[in-house]
């Protein structure tokens, strides 16, 4: 009897050994920011994107992830505005998150953007894009003329809404400039 107990506390410390740390559970939020810009009209499906670990991810009490470490993902679906003729699309994943020195393979859930579509002209049946491409523009270029700071948000006149770096933009392009702030959520790990 003693032996039986020994190989059955043995084939249960096994398994808990190997797998202990190994994986990160399903749900697992990651914070990122975006290390490039990508964008409805910019970037292609299959292109791959680099990103850092925005906050620490812990797991029962240890940091499993550090701030800072690489991520990696991919752009799973991105539809142009087509001249603008039409809102733009852009869906992303993350494919894998390298820290202390170990590569972790995740599968999270696709984040999607999609840009605004246009009034349609009653008169006419086509969409309206006067000053579209000059919003999007203008969007696209906050921050970098002028040598202004990237790091300030600015409430648009007239409601509670604050926009900033951090804040992906959509017009009709949907436009994600680098240093946006993502949040995915882990689904599958190995």
């Amino acid at each position: 009897m003693p032996k039986a107990r020994f190989f059955l506390s043995l084939l249960l410390l096994i398994p808990a050994a190997c797998f202990a740390g190994d994986t990160l559970p399903k749900n697992t939020r990651v914070e990122v920011r975006l290390g490039e810009n990508l964008g409805s009209d910019i970037s292609t499906p299959g292109q791959s994107f680099t990103a850092t670990l925005n906050r620490s991810v812990s797991l029962g009490g240890k940091n499993v992830l550090q701030k800072g470490a690489l991520v990696s993902g991919t752009v799973r679906y991105a539809e142009s505005t087509l001249n603008y003729s039409q809102a733009g699309e852009i869906a992303l994943e993350l494919t894998s998150v390298t820290s202390g020195g170990k590569e972790y393979r995740v599968i999270t859930s696709l984040l999607r953007f999609q840009g605004r579509a246009r009034q349609t002209n009653p008169a006419t049946g086509k969409q309206d894009d006067r000053g579209a491409r000059i919003e999007d523009a203008t969007r696209a270029g906050v921050g970098v003329l002028g040598g202004a700071n990237t790091s300030a948000t600015h409430t648009i006149p007239g409601t509670n809404v604050s926009v900033g770096p951090e804040t992906p933009s959509t017009g009709m392009q949907v436009i994600l400039p680098a240093n946006s702030k993502l949040v995915f959520t882990i689904t599958s790990a190995e």
